[in-house]
């Protein structure tokens, strides 16, 4: 990124950039949060983000030796979190949001999670995020979000799950068999849209396709939109939430209910826009395009464009193809890239390929930097709009058909749609079908309290990390006429452990000072391999303790003294309190003994 502004202001001049250049001075004047690289360019690493993560549980737990009151230690933690830029610890009581604030992996993936998005949003406001330069996310972010996704992937199948059967499989075997796999997940998809589709046709219902834009002030456009207000592609997603929930309150109070799909994806500069399929009788087609059209464009109607690119309408015709066929190419591009051939976007006027990049050995494809977008901006690609929950289809999955035999018939019938049967028999056979599915809950337009089938829970006992109480858990399906006849889904109690070891995780010491010796040789956990790519740009790597373990003495085994001078210095850099003292009188009085 450094590399790259060099050579814009060597190429066009400083002075054609103020406003580029002070966006880097307020960069570099800012101390409170973690630098996005050191003097040298040097991106930040897992271990600065860890670092920091240190000192505010320092400072945290300074606050709490000071400060006398609950109120007094919350609006301190407060006032130091928007200090680091990051929201404050939620939670449903005050002793929750103190742990929270006390626990250092907390910080971590707080900070991590600021720096991450501080940093893509300085490459679109500095215009490197476009389609000249990194479509959709830059280049480092992607490398970032890359180096995590793997470190999660390796850290899941490290862990094993055991149920009480004594079935043990890796925590990633699980998570295949779930919507987290892009394949499950897209197949998914693709049923949900075509059941929506046979119900429309069936009800003679008329496929719209919407395509809903921000206001130029939330578009960077390289950098040289001189209206960008330098809104993230967050706010951005913010504003069409907003803009939808005043759409679907209108579209209620005139007794309008479509039921479909909406899919976010980026511009080449990041900002969101909303693509919907939304099926509606045709009688109140006209009544929607008006509320739909109204409130797309009401802020900002008056800049030049907004009625002819804030908001598009296509209308599904049967001649040209189904609704299904028209939006597969959104859910594939904007899940793993199956079956688009090129990927192709549509922006000012023209159309533009977007090509695979090559970083080292590394190939960055169009899809996967969509995918990077959502996950370092935390944005929901896919939502369901209207129908039946999906909650329930899944739930139902898990309910085994000799359990059903006494149960009501829509019941059965909403259980025998989600079912899938996998066999070479044609007569034996079957998919899951969404539109059975709806049909049995009401059907595509049904409103969540006329659902004829729910998901039933149960009260459980969590002992969490911040929290001990009891938290509904799904157990399995009732019909909403006999909601005391619960049909009971498959569902296991799993024990997880690490592989690496025989014996459960081992959690951290409570303290600062470990009571237990051991290897003084670990590594973090939350910590993944160096980023991919020819050389390290930021993504979390691999540290080794320099401290001696445990209460290990001069002369003892694994005792150094490189180590223990590492030790007073960590700890004076990073402890609130002058600890440098205190630390040599505890080596010279355990060296005495």
């Amino acid at each position: 990124m450094a590399r790259a502004m060099e050579a814009v202001f060597a190429r066009e001049g400083k002075a054609k950039h103020q406003a580029k250049l002070d966006i880097i001075r307020d960069l570099m004047a800012d101390v409170d949060r973690i630098p996005l690289a050191d003097d040298k360019g040097r991106m930040a690493t897992a271990r600065d983000i860890a670092v920091a993560a240190e000192k505010c549980v320092r400072a945290v737990s300074e606050l709490c030796y000071q400060l006398m009151t609950t109120d007094a230690i919350l609006a301190a933690v407060d006032e130091l979190c928007a200090r680091r830029g990051i929201a404050p610890p939620a939670g449903d009581t005050d002793d929750e949001r103190i742990k929270r604030a006390a626990d250092e992996a907390w910080w971590r993936r707080h900070l991590r999670t600021e720096w991450k998005r501080r940093l893509e949003h300085t490459s679109i406001q500095l215009g490197l995020t476009y389609r000249t330069t990194d479509p959709y996310v830059s280049r480092e972010v992607a490398a970032v979000q890359a180096a995590q996704n793997q470190a999660n992937a390796d850290l899941l199948a490290r862990q094993i799950a055991t149920n009480e059967l004594g079935q043990q499989f890796t925590l990633a075997e699980l998570a295949a068999k779930g919507v987290g796999n892009k394949v499950n997940r897209r197949n998914e998809l693709m049923t949900r849209i075509r059941g929506f589709e046979e119900c429309a046709s069936a009800l003679r219902h008329v496929g719209l396709f919407w395509t809903i834009t921000c206001p130029s002030k939330f578009h960077s456009v390289g950098g040289t939109n001189p209206k960008y207000n330098g809104a993230t592609p967050r706010e951005a997603q913010a504003y069409l939430v907003d803009v939808y929930a005043r759409i679907r309150a209108a579209l209620h109070r005139a007794g309008i209910r479509p039921y479909g799909f909406r899919i976010a994806e980026p511009h080449t500069d990041g900002c969101p826009h909303w693509h919907m399929l939304l099926f509606v009788d045709p009688a109140r087609v006209n009544d929607m395009e008006m509320i739909v059209t109204a409130y797309a464009i009401k802020e900002d109607e008056e800049e030049r464009g907004a009625h002819e690119n804030r908001v598009k309408l296509v209308r599904m015709e049967a001649d040209k193809g189904t609704a299904a066929g028209y939006i597969v190419k959104y859910v594939c591009k904007n899940i793993d890239g199956t079956g688009v051939g090129d990927h192709k976007v549509f922006e000012n006027g023209t159309t533009y390929t977007i090509v695979p990049d090559l970083f080292g050995n590394v190939e960055l494809t169009p899809s996967a930097r969509v995918t990077y977008w959502s996950q370092a901006w935390g944005i929901r690609q896919f939502q369901q709009i209207g129908g039946a929950p999906v909650g329930v289809w899944r739930e139902l999955r898990r309910v085994k058909g000799e359990a059903l035999l006494n149960a009501p018939e829509a019941v059965r019938a909403a259980h025998a749609a989600a079912q899938k049967i996998e066999s070479t028999d044609p007569n034996v056979a079957k998919q899951a079908d969404w539109a059975d599915y709806l049909w049995a809950q009401g059907g595509p337009a049904v409103m969540r309290k006329a659902l004829a089938v729910r998901v039933a829970a149960r009260d459980v006992e969590i002992n969490g990390r911040y929290k001990v109480g009891m938290q509904k858990k799904p157990v399995g399906v009732y019909a909403a006429a006999y909601p005391l006849e619960v049909y009971e889904g498959v569902h296991y109690r799993w024990t997880i452990s690490d592989g690496r070891t025989s014996a459960a995780r081992i959690s951290r010491p409570r303290t600062g000072v470990n009571n237990c010796t051991g290897s003084p040789a670990w590594t973090r956990p939350e910590c993944g391999s160096p980023t991919p790519g020819a050389g390290h740009s930021g993504g979390p790597v691999h540290h080794e303790r320099t401290h001696n373990a445990g209460f290990n003495r001069p002369g003892d085994k694994g005792w150094s003294k490189a180590a223990d001078r590492d030790t007073v210095e960590r700890f004076k850099r990073h402890s609130p309190r002058h600890v440098g003292s205190h630390l040599q009188h505890l080596q010279r009085k355990y060296a005495d003994e």
